[in-house]
C-alpha cells in the first residue's frame, strides 16, 4: 500500500506512477489519500497509462485501487497518448511543432494570494520534473529570478531541470534590482535582448 496521505500535489500521482512502473500487469497498487482532487488525479493517471482505478471511502480518507494493465494495453495507452500529443502541436503545414520554451516573469504562480501562488509555482517546477519531455530553455526574469537564487525552495528542481539538458537564464537587469547577482544558484545570467530574441524563435512558448 502506498500513502499519500498530506502529500500535495502532484506527489501522489508521481509516487503512484513510479509504484506501477515496477509492477507486473494484474497486480493491484492500493493509494491512500486524503482528499478528492487526489482521487480524480490518480484516476486520470491510471486511465492514461491504460490501467482501471476504483476507489471507497475509508473514514475521512479515500483508498484508491489500481490495477496495471497489460503491456499491450499500456503500450497502445503510450502510444495513443503520443499521437495526441503529436496532433494537439502540430502547425499549419502539419509538422511536428518543436522548441519549447517557458518564461517566468514571477515567484508566485496564478493571481491572488501569494502564499497560495507560491505552493503552486513550486509544485509546477515540481512537476516539470516528472515530465518526458523538459523545456529546451527556461526564462526567469523580474520576481522569477528569485527562484534560481539562495533561499529558492525549487533550486532542486531547477537544478534537476538543468542536469536533464534544459538552458537555463536568468534576467541579469532583475538580478541586479533585487540585489540577487550575487545569490545566483543554477544557470546562467542573460540580457532582455537574448530573452526576447528566445522567446521570438520558439516554437512553443508558455509564459507565467
Amino acid at each position: 500500500m502506498l500513502d499519500a496521505r498530506g502529500k500535495a500535489c502532484p506527489l501522489p500521482v508521481v509516487l503512484a506512477m513510479k509504484e506501477l512502473d515496477r509492477m507486473d500487469p494484474g497486480e493491484i497498487l492500493e493509494v491512500l489519500v486524503d482528499n478528492e482532487a487526489a482521487v480524480g488525479n490518480l484516476t486520470r493517471m491510471a486511465s492514461g497509462k491504460g490501467a482501471e482505478a476504483r476507489n471507497e471511502k475509508d473514514g475521512d480518507d479515500w483508498r484508491v485501487f489500481i490495477t496495471r494493465g497489460s503491456t499491450g494495453e499500456a503500450a497502445a495507452s503510450k502510444e495513443l497518448a503520443g499521437q495526441e500529443a503529436e496532433n494537439a502541436f502540430c502547425d499549419a503545414s502539419g509538422g511536428r511543432r518543436g522548441t519549447l520554451v517557458v518564461a517566468i516573469g514571477t515567484d508566485c504562480m496564478g493571481q491572488g494570494d501569494d502564499k497560495l501562488g507560491r505552493i503552486l509555482m513550486k509544485s509546477y517546477l515540481f512537476s516539470l520534473t516528472q515530465q518526458e519531455e523538459i523545456p529546451k530553455t527556461i526564462l526567469f526574469f523580474n520576481g522569477g529570478v528569485k527562484l534560481t537564487t539562495e533561499g529558492s525552495e525549487s533550486l532542486k528542481d531547477i537544478e534537476e531541470l538543468a542536469a536533464r539538458g534544459a538552458e537555463i537564464m536568468s534576467c541579469g537587469t532583475c538580478l541586479d534590482f533585487y540585489g540577487l547577482k550575487e545569490s545566483l544558484k543554477v544557470g546562467g545570467i542573460t540580457n532582455m535582448y537574448a530573452i526576447a530574441e528566445t522567446m521570438q524563435k520558439a516554437d512553443r512558448l508558455v509564459r507565467i
